[in-house]
């Protein structure tokens, strides 16, 4: 019989003592007792019929943070960066053409995501801290002739909140999709998906919501 050549590691022979921490960046943030006791609940399996009914109250609840009534509602089990490439990837084919607003990272982040599946990619860029007037979104719609604009609602590397009013009705005028990166507004700021003419928006649990990380709530208007 074989022996172990790798011994149990002494460093989890005792709980691991995690700090308390004041969480004041863009995310993640502190949880609220109740949202981790939340967590805490006895474990249910995938196929047990109330596991179904807790989709459907987070679906509820996200329609509710989102403002939205859109069916094509869900949490994707991953960060925001995971819904991004989820709409991204579920909005843009090889070759479609896409408009992408780079006021910061996560503009960039998207323009690269569209460049590897293949999209032609046209920007519009600021300066990091800068914003787009509507009047400069509407030049570069009509120059671009793009399936999907792409903006960052808040742009947590600049601080930046940019403002949403009129830009979906631009869209939907030049046959345009629009896309909203709300991973670290969605919360903090009124954006009413619906109401904005939002086609798809996505956000982050562990952001303004105070939930643990590893969910990235997303909707999709058919």
């Amino acid at each position: 019989m074989s022996s172990l050549s790798v011994l149990p590691p002494e460093c989890l022979l005792q709980p691991f003592p995690v700090p308390q921490r004041l969480m004041l960046g863009p995310g993640p943030s502190n949880v609220p007792a109740r949202i981790a006791a939340a967590g805490a609940q006895p474990m249910l399996g995938h196929l047990h019929t109330e596991t179904i009914e807790i989709m459907n109250q987070i679906k509820s609840g996200i329609q509710y943070a989102f403002q939205t009534r859109n069916r094509v509602t869900l949490a994707v089990s991953g960060p925001g960066h995971a819904a991004m490439e989820c709409a991204i990837f579920n909005s843009l084919e090889p070759g479609e053409s896409v408009l992408i607003a780079v006021n910061g990272i996560w503009g960039e982040r998207a323009a690269e995501i569209a460049g590897r599946i293949g999209a032609k990619v046209n920007t519009v860029v600021t300066s990091a801290g800068g914003y787009f007037t509507n009047e400069e979104i509407e030049q570069a719609l009509d120059k671009y002739r793009p399936v999907v604009f792409f903006l960052t609602h808040g742009e947590s590397s600049t601080g930046v909140v940019h403002p949403i009013d009129g830009i979906g009705d631009l869209c939907h005028k030049y046959n345009c999709l629009f896309l909203v990166d709300s991973v670290a507004a969605l919360g903090g700021t009124p954006i009413c998906m619906d109401e904005r003419g939002i086609d798809i928006m996505y956000t982050g649990s562990q952001k303004v919501l105070n939930a643990p990380p590893g969910t990235a709530p997303i909707s999709f208007k058919e």
